[in-house]
């Protein structure tokens, strides 16, 4: 019976590349105070603003995520047309109507 070597030969260079000395270099960092203190309140930030997260083996960490954006329309009917309105979910976005309000009340 023959015997087939499946191994690429771009692996089996890789493989021989690797050094003993990455090794401990990569176990020091992840058990460094201070890479898992940063490391830990990065992840727990990026998963409460929702991104995705990816922890690599040699420390990096990678986030991927999207901003959600929200037109709100209402129908105007004085234009006769769709005018686009404030939105109430943002901090911002309340500051400035509250501020329209209090100089509308003023005014009154």
């Amino acid at each position: 019976m023959k015997k087939f070597d499946l191994t690429s030969k771009r692996i089996a260079s890789q493989i021989a590349k690797k050094t003993p000395d990455a090794e401990p270099e990569i176990t020091n960092m992840m058990l460094d105070a201070r890479y898992l203190r940063q490391s830990s309140s990065l992840i727990q930030d990026s998963l409460q603003k929702g991104f995705d997260v990816l922890q690599l083996a040699n420390g990096d960490i990678v986030t991927t995520g999207t901003k959600t954006v929200v037109y709100h329309y209402s129908w105007d009917q004085d234009k006769g047309k769709l005018v686009k309105s404030k939105p109430d979910a943002g901090r911002k976005a309340r500051r400035l109507v509250e501020d329209e309000e209090e100089v509308e009340s003023e005014e009154a």
